[in-house]
């Protein structure tokens, strides 16, 4: 009896269908953010800049993310970084001989200041933790107050983020890096940090993220 109790007082609201969960979400929740899962031959770790991707942003996986940046549940993050970590260990390109440092995509302070956190740090910290990667998380900065991409032509994305990254503490030349973002689309804000941090002299093995909407152009980001 002790026992059924202690589980109910230690028991939180699912931050996406409020049922009482011991867990970040529900059972139920947490088997359908799962089923968003990638398989292994779409993960694509190729090219001139190869990513990793865990899921693809639909259903309960796209939801999580949205109750993440939008009512504060910084928490998720942590666990969505946890699950990115568990795929990316099991992947031949994570035998590493040097271990990569990593550096979450930024968010400019007025956005931040808003949100309260990086959804990105967030993710990079739950990934962390488990890869024991060393995590940098103002190694990039976005002074610029940058419009939303989606929907601007590919031109007036790469002119919308000129200038608009910056390396800052934590940035180093003496181990390859990894970025890390929630989610990634056509791949400019990638690729610009990218840009950014090779032109200081960084080497960059590539990005992983969470989530993906779409995989049509699978050799995008191995393109300049």
């Amino acid at each position: 009896m002790w026992q059924s109790i202690r589980s109910l007082l230690f028991q939180t609201p699912c931050p996406l269908c409020q049922k009482p969960s011991k867990d970040q979400f529900c059972r139920d929740c947490t088997g359908q953010i799962l089923s968003h899962r990638l398989p292994p031959h779409l993960r694509q770790w190729q090219g001139n800049f190869p990513r990793f991707v865990w899921g693809q942003y639909e259903g309960q996986l796209r939801r999580a993310l949205t109750v993440m940046k939008f009512e504060q549940q910084p928490g998720i993050g942590l666990w969505l970084g946890e699950q990115l970590a568990e795929q990316w260990l099991q992947q031949p390109q994570a035998k590493f001989k040097i271990l990569p440092q990593v550096v979450p995509i930024p968010l400019n302070n007025r956005k931040q200041a808003q949100r309260g956190f990086n959804q990105a740090e967030r993710i990079a910290a739950g990934f962390c933790r488990l890869t024991r990667y060393p995590l940098h998380p103002q190694a990039l900065q976005r002074p610029k107050d940058t419009q939303a991409l989606f929907g601007l032509s590919p031109g007036d994305r790469q002119r919308e983020l000129q200038s608009a990254l910056v390396t800052g503490p934590g940035f180093n030349t003496h181990q390859p890096w990894l970025i890390l973002d929630d989610i990634i689309t056509t791949g400019t804000t990638a690729l610009e940090a990218h840009r950014v941090m090779e032109q200081r002299g960084a080497k960059v093995m590539g990005i992983v993220a969470i989530a993906t909407p779409s995989f049509s152009r699978p050799t995008e980001l191995g393109q300049r």
